[in-house]
């Protein structure tokens, strides 16, 4: 094999193992944010919400109202004096449930951008307050970065006993047949052993970080079954198609990229096609 080739893969094998440190959140207050109307409008919010929070139980659970001619400074104001540790609101809060509103809503992405509390959004269209809503099965998206312990604590918080927690990971095939271009252009590489050697190592380190997920909270959260799986495929596409099967109670995803800007792409996808679930959005 070649020398280049043999420092690349080295590269891959000095990396330790990433393990995941479990940390569950602890929920001491939940700020509840619902449209000023009568309390029978607003009361199956509440509902639901103590509902999704039947696992991870809340201390106290503040509900507030908010006028149609309330400001974003407002808002954030209002959340940073009551500081949270989940903020609890509809999609499009204060806007209608227009054709026009694409996402999650203005609301939800101010709060996103100002805040780093994380967001329980509930859909436009709430379940019938006469029938339970039951988290049975919880969709984490694990994307970058991988080692997202935050992501993983509080996806299995969220998930009551008996409920089963899927994680899922997809390393982009268009980056990595963008880097394999590269490659290609390396005349001392053989680019068949490469493309093997990269798509292996890619893969490995995602599957052994999801396994001792799984193997941890076993360890600390036996009531409760854990799933992972891991391909390499387009983002968006895969991610789309894994939470279609699987019809999750609650999806959860990390607004921020690996580089901590906003991540528009997945998240707009899923909450687009996904208009009748709740996302936890961290």
């Amino acid at each position: 094999m070649d020398s280049r080739l043999d420092l690349f893969e080295s590269i891959f094998k000095r990396a330790q193992r990433i393990s995941l440190e479990y940390s569950p959140p602890v929920l001491a207050s939940v700020l509840v944010l619902v449209p000023e109307q009568p309390d029978a409008m607003t009361t199956p919010i509440v509902e639901q919400t103590l509902e999704i929070l039947n696992r991870p139980k809340a201390t106290t659970v503040t509900s507030q109202s908010l006028s149609n001619d309330i400001d974003e400074l407002s808002i954030s104001n209002l959340v940073l004096d009551h500081a949270p540790d989940l903020i609890v609101l509809q999609r499009h809060l204060l806007q209608g449930d227009h054709s026009w509103n694409r996402g999650f809503g203005g609301m939800v992405q101010s709060l996103i951008q100002h805040h780093a509390t994380p967001i329980l959004a509930l859909p436009n269209q709430l379940t019938n307050a006469r029938e339970s809503f039951v988290v049975r099965t919880v969709a984490a998206v694990v994307d970058q970065p991988l080692d997202n312990h935050s992501l993983v604590n509080w996806a299995s918080t969220f998930c009551a006993s008996g409920a089963t927690l899927c994680l899922h990971h997809i390393e982009a095939e268009d980056q990595f047949e963008r880097i394999m271009k590269s490659i290609e252009r390396i005349p001392e590489l053989n680019t068949e052993t490469a493309r093997t050697t990269l798509k292996r190592e890619l893969m490995h380190e995602a599957q052994s970080f999801l396994d001792h997920c799984q193997l941890t909270l076993e360890q600390y959260r036996p009531d409760m079954t854990v799933q992972y799986s891991v391909e390499m495929t387009r983002v968006q596409h895969g991610y789309l198609n894994w939470i279609t099967q699987i019809e999750p109670d609650l999806i959860v995803l990390d607004t921020l990229d690996a580089t901590k800007a906003l991540n528009r792409g997945i998240a707009d996808a899923l909450s687009l096609q996904f208009t009748e679930l709740p996302f936890l959005l961290l």
